[in-house]
């Protein structure tokens, strides 16, 4: 047991000595030497681990060297503890307590043996509470004089390392601050995972705790140079400290953290208050933006094109797009030569476009098979017939067209040769739709078209004179030619048709068809009893004269034109008029040009597509098939068709859909290209504007309804049609009229029955018309009652103030005597002083003596008070007149 004593207290006092030179702590080594020594012989507990270890580092400094074995008399007291903790108590605890003792007993040595040097491991612990160090020094044992040392390494048996407190982790939880708590948490660091070995002859560099237990009065220049050296990294050397693992950092000073920034100081942000910053950047379900910069091309390095094809319509972005140009360039280009352009702006015109390709040398063609696969066809109907294999060909019936003025007796003629009574059933004895019928007669097959004869119906004699083979001119023959007669001329001269005069109404006392031959022959219709080539026939719809001998010569002019048509190629035609029907929807009347059209066949319009569900005659009966020159009403299209649009028969109905949608493509394009841009002048002048929602019953009523008020000019008002459909008046479309604060005209057509009651209350002014004349008058007023009326003073009379009275309650009374005329109560009085208007009001009492009247004659004495006026005075005159309003023409 001395043995292993002895062995201990030499291996402490090895230790103790190279700490204390190390330290250089020999002054305060020699005061604790004495106090160690006494309080080795009380204490009998034995210390923890942690204690032992502080204490074998404090009692290194009491132990005495060689040179030092005296203590000094002064320290007599038995425990010494520091009083005041210096800032680095904590790093020096650890320090000290980083250093292990080896409580094993080593291989036995010789007392003769030198004093091997060990070294030091340190060794990363958890915190643990508080410790006041106190300096323990075992038993002086006697010392043996020292021999000549022997190189002998100790291989002391590895410190098995302090399991490290378990820390509880608290759940993910914010505080009131803001902050994760686990950013207020101190880290641990675990201690390394393999063995560590101590390496003989190594020196330490690890410094004491001085501070804790040196006295209060110690200066701490010493403490200061000791932790300057061991921060720096020049005074350690290679060999000193612990040797780790190659793969692991050396974490032994704050200078070798790494640069990065802690995670826990970043800015707190509302990503970390909903955990969505906790999986990193890569469990982000957006993705940071990645900026790339923008590509910056050199205008040399560009080769632009010498030669490009392209189709019509295009816009101006997208002509400088095929040319590499920018579109700025190409603008600058066309306001040069006087065309302004935007870049949204459509060119239609092929050659301004190969234009602007010359001027920056490039070659444009014009691509026009999409046109033509949108066209259908570039022929005419009669082209189309002419091309046809000749044994294909049958004979038609005749198309006629009967067309003349206003009230000359068309639809009565027609009447007469269909046996039936359609002009009884027109509102106004006037028609104003166009009809087509079938009609069977002695001479043959014959359709005729009834066009309207009123001025607005311009369009619709045009539409029929282009569809027609013969022209029936009807003239009354007491009225002779008008105005609409001449037009229907024109419109025949323009196709180039046949025309047969029939002039009607020969029963009448007062016909006389001299007259009508002489104003043939004025506009170079030279009729066959003078010599020439037209047609004249002497008819009577009353009577029915004449009416076989014009079935006779519409017979012999159909043979000399020799109509064909081929019934068994596609059908093709012309829309003869279009309206919505409440059951079955878009409905049209088509007349068969060419070809023949059956149930189930898909159509195209301009702007709309069908497939024929049900297909019907005038007289209301079914068809399975109709033939050339045979008009029926067809069901099942997609929209309502403009009355004059051609239709062609297609192979099916997507193929139809995909035409009209590239049609409708292009059409908003050139749509919103051709919109009416805002009248800055009638801005500037401040014109009122009327507008209008027309609804009609069919689609020829809005033409000639638009036509007719286009036709209306004025300085002073301009119309804006807002809408035109078909159909009835309903709810949306007097809410778009109280929105817009539109009018709205309806024309043969009425209103829905739930839609009445919202007129009343959103005070929408609704007119409803039969005949079109009528609409246009009703237009005209109300474009009047936008307009001022304009006011006009009438004088009346005049008085002259002869006295002036002064009252406290009504103010000045003036007494006039009538000069002219009469005044009159009530009205209006100017104030006038040589001749001068002073001031223009209301006469507001008037008395003869002392009763009111209300009026006063020339010559007669009367009191005058005017409303707030009290400065007139004494020979003023006082004129009455009266202000009469009259309405503004356009």
């Amino acid at each position: 047991m001395e043995k292993v004593k002895l062995t201990k207290n030499l291996k402490l006092k090895i230790k103790n000595a190279q700490l204390t030179k190390a330290a250089g702590l020999d002054k305060l080594k020699q005061k604790l030497a004495q106090a160690g020594s006494s309080e080795a012989k009380s204490s009998s507990e034995k210390p923890s681990a942690k204690e032992k270890s502080v204490k074998v580092a404090l009692a290194a400094t009491s132990t005495p060297t060689a040179s030092a074995e005296q203590a000094s008399p002064e320290s007599t007291s038995r425990r010494i503890r520091a009083k005041n903790r210096s800032s680095f108590s904590s790093s020096e605890e650890e320090s000290s307590a980083h250093i292990p003792v080896d409580t094993s007993e080593p291989a036995p040595v010789s007392i003769a043996d030198p004093e091997p040097e060990l070294e030091v491991v340190d060794e990363v612990c958890d915190e643990s509470p508080e410790v006041h160090p106190v300096a323990e020094v075992l038993p002086e044992q006697p010392v043996l004089p020292e021999t000549p040392p022997q190189e002998k390494e100790l291989e002391p048996k590895p410190v098995k390392p302090a399991e490290p407190k378990s820390v509880v982790m608290i759940k993910s939880k914010f505080g009131p601050t803001g902050k994760h708590i686990n950013h207020l948490l101190a880290k641990t660091f675990k201690a390394p995972a393999k063995e560590e070995k101590v390496v003989a002859g190594s020196k330490s560099t690890k410094p004491v705790a001085s501070d804790k237990t040196g006295k209060p009065g110690t200066s701490e220049g010493g403490e200061q140079n000791n932790r300057e050296k061991q921060f720096n990294p020049a005074n350690r050397s290679p060999a000193s400290g612990p040797k780790r693992d190659a793969g692991k950092k050396n974490l032994t000073d704050f200078r070798d953290r790494s640069k990065k920034s802690d995670e826990s100081l970043k800015a707190f942000t509302g990503r970390d208050r909903y955990g969505l910053n906790e999986g990193g950047e890569e469990d982000r379900w957006r993705k940071k933006r990645v900026y790339k910069p923008k590509k910056h091309y050199d205008e040399a390095s560009i080769q632009r094109p010498t030669h490009i094809k392209i189709s019509l319509p295009i816009t101006v972005k997208d002509l400088a797009a095929e040319m590499k140009l920018k579109a700025s360039e190409v603008i600058q280009k066309l306001f040069i030569h006087g065309m302004t352009y935007v870049v949204n702006d459509i060119l239609d015109s092929e050659t301004a476009v190969q234009f602007i390709g010359l001027e920056f040398g490039c070659t444009i063609d014009i691509d026009y098979s999409e046109q033509d696969k949108l066209c259908l066809s570039n022929d005419t109907v009669r082209d189309e017939i002419q091309s046809t294999d000749p044994s294909k060909l049958v004979i038609r019936s005749p198309i006629v067209a009967f067309m003349g003025h206003v009230d000359h007796g068309k639809t009565t003629l027609i009447d007469s040769l269909r046996k039936s009574n359609v002009a009884a059933t027109e509102a106004g004895a006037i028609t104003q739709h166009m009809g087509a019928f079938c009609c069977s007669t002695p001479v043959g097959d014959i359709t005729i078209l009834d066009t309207p004869g009123h001025e607005a119906f311009s369009a619709m004699r045009a539409r029929g004179a282009e569809v027609c083979d013969i022209v029936v001119l009807v003239v009354a023959g007491d009225e002779g030619i008008k105005e609409q007669t001449l037009e229907a001329i024109e419109h025949a001269k323009a196709a180039d048709i046949a025309i047969v005069v029939a002039i009607n109404k020969c029963d009448k006392p007062n016909f006389n068809s001299e007259t009508i031959y002489r104003q043939l022959s004025e506009i170079n219709l030279l009729p066959e009893a003078w010599g020439g080539s037209t047609v004249t026939v002497n008819t009577s719809a009353k009577t029915g004269e004449g009416l076989s001998e014009l079935l006779e010569m519409l017979a012999l002019q159909a043979e000399v034109l020799e109509l064909k048509a081929d019934p068994s190629a596609r059908a093709r035609g012309l829309v003869i008029e279009s309206e919505l029907h409440k059951g079955l929807g878009p409905v049209a009347t088509v007349l068969i040009q060419n070809g023949s059209l059956k149930l189930g066949e898909a159509l195209v319009f301009n702007d709309c597509y069908g497939k024929v569900k049900t297909m019907h005659n005038e007289h209301n009966e079914l068809m399975k098939e109709a033939g050339p020159s045979i008009p029926v009403l067809i069901t099942g299209l997609s929209d309502i068709p403009k009355a004059g649009d051609p239709f062609f028969v297609v192979k099916n109905e997507k193929t139809a859909r995909d035409i009209i949608e590239a049609r409708s493509a292009g059409q908003q394009r050139f749509a919103l290209q051709q919109k009416k841009r805002p009248n800055f002048d009638s801005m500037l002048q401040n014109k009122k504007t009327l507008k209008l929602m027309i609804k009609a019953d069919v689609q020829g009523s809005i033409e000639a309804l638009v036509s007719s008020i286009s036709k209306i000019k004025s300085e002073k008002v301009d119309v804006e049609i807002l809408t035109n459909s078909v159909g009835e008046i309903s709810e949306s479309d007097i809410r778009l009229a109280a929105a817009s604060k539109a009018v709205l005209i309806g024309f043969h057509t009425g209103i829905e029955s739930h839609a009445e009651p919202l007129i009343k209350s959103l005070g929408v002014r609704v007119e409803l018309f039969t005949v079109i004349y009528h609409a246009i008058d009703a237009i005209k007023e109300i474009m009047t009652s936008l307009l001022d009326p304009i006011a006009e003073e009438k004088d009346e009379g005049s008085a002259e103030i002869k006295e002036i009275f002064r009252s406290s309650q009504v103010g000045s009374i003036y007494g006039c005597i009538v000069t002219e005329g009469i005044m009159t109560r009530n009205h209006k009085v100017r104030v006038l002083r040589n001749k001068e208007i002073l001031w223009k009001g209301t006469l507001s009492s008037l008395k003869r003596v002392k009763e009111d009247v209300k009026e006063v004659r020339k010559g007669l004495e009367c009191g005058i008070l005017l409303e707030g006026y009290q400065q007139a005075q004494i020979g003023d005159v006082l004129q009455c007149y009266e202000v009469i309003y009259h309405p503004q023409k356009l």
